[in-house]
């Protein structure tokens, strides 16, 4: 019976104990813990499912991509201004295997081959969890790419703002692109603003020499879309609708690649090719130097890359700030 009497007076200490234990304690402060914080990673992780829409369909993720494969240009300067970096992508077009002005940021990325044709058993053995494509490169193995990884694939090569925001979406990188595009709107307005009375007066040209002995005017492109932006007006025989560039075979088209400023996107790497040369022979030829924009000193070789060829966020800043130069504004 004393065994029995011992027993029950231990179950009652036992009671009494857990209740007046702490509600503090229970919050988390009792241990250092941060309240809410600590609670909420003690129950399951909500699932991550996000749906992108884009050119091809739709894709859904159901993790924060962390193995991302890069197919066209753009994507590659898009991605690394958003602080990530692909574990493949396709190589440059000039300054192979990476632009330059992309410094460090592609150290250690696996080199897909060209553009026009990825290493396809190279991305397998990647293993990526997303794959972001342009539907003029990669529209043909879209299903292909698709049976790989999530792909999501884009529209516009050089719509830079929306591949951005897309890219954004799908890394989870939204507040980065807000700042990036801040900036840029920013950029843009004290451009203008600095422009003063020349906007809208002082007609643009966007040209290149063609390794095939032609000449091309760029309507839309890259620069010309940044171009629009920024109220710079091109001359009237530049503007075609529906189309990005303007061929012409003949030196006596000369007059159509006039403007008062001209810019040259020309490659000017020595890659063996004939662009070169066929900028050399259009402007030694005598109609050349007829053109306002040549007689006034207004005639600019620019860099091809960051003009043309990159075609993303980075690009583009590059791009505006090379304008304060050729506008001389300071």
């Amino acid at each position: 019976m004393k065994q029995l009497h011992l027993l029950l007076a231990f179950v009652v200490l036992l009671f009494a104990a857990g209740c007046g234990s702490s509600p503090v304690a229970s919050t988390g402060a009792a241990t250092g813990t941060t309240p809410g914080k600590d609670a909420a990673s003690s129950k399951p992780a909500a699932a991550y499912d996000k749906t992108i829409t884009h050119t091809m369909g739709t894709t859904t993720l159901k993790k924060v991509p962390e193995r991302v494969v890069v197919l066209f240009s753009g994507m590659v300067d898009i991605t690394t201004a958003l602080n990530v970096k692909p574990v493949g992508a396709v190589e440059s077009w000039d300054e192979k295997p990476w632009y330059k002005y992309l410094g460090s940021k592609m150290d250690g990325v696996k080199n897909l081959g060209d553009e026009l044709q990825p290493n396809i058993e190279a991305i397998i053995a990647l293993k990526p969890d997303l794959i972001i494509g342009q539907k003029t490169r990669n529209e043909k193995v879209y299903p292909q790419l698709n049976s790989i990884a999530p792909t999501i694939i884009v529209g516009d090569l050089f719509s830079w703002k929306e591949n951005l925001n897309i890219a954004a979406e799908a890394l989870n990188k939204q507040d980065e692109a807000a700042k990036i595009i801040k900036e840029w709107d920013t950029g843009v307005a004290t451009f203008k603003q600095k422009m003063g009375d020349r906007l809208g007066k002082s007609e643009v040209s966007i040209i290149r020499f063609e390794r095939d002995g032609s000449a091309r005017i760029y309507s839309t492109g890259f620069a010309g879309t940044i171009f629009k932006e920024l109220g710079l007006p091109r001359p009237k025989a530049q503007q075609v609708e529906g189309k990005t560039v303007i061929n012409l075979t003949s030196k006596e088209q000369m007059p159509q690649l006039d403007g008062d400023y001209i810019f040259d996107i020309t490659s000017q790497v020595d890659d063996g090719s004939n662009a070169r040369k066929t900028q050399s022979e259009w402007t030694s030829h005598p109609l050349w130097k007829d053109l306002k924009g040549v007689k006034n000193g207004k005639y600019f070789k620019v860099d091809v890359v960051t003009w043309n060829l990159g075609a993303g966020s980075t690009a583009a800043k590059s791009l505006l700030d090379d304008l304060y130069k050729y506008f001389e504004i300071k």
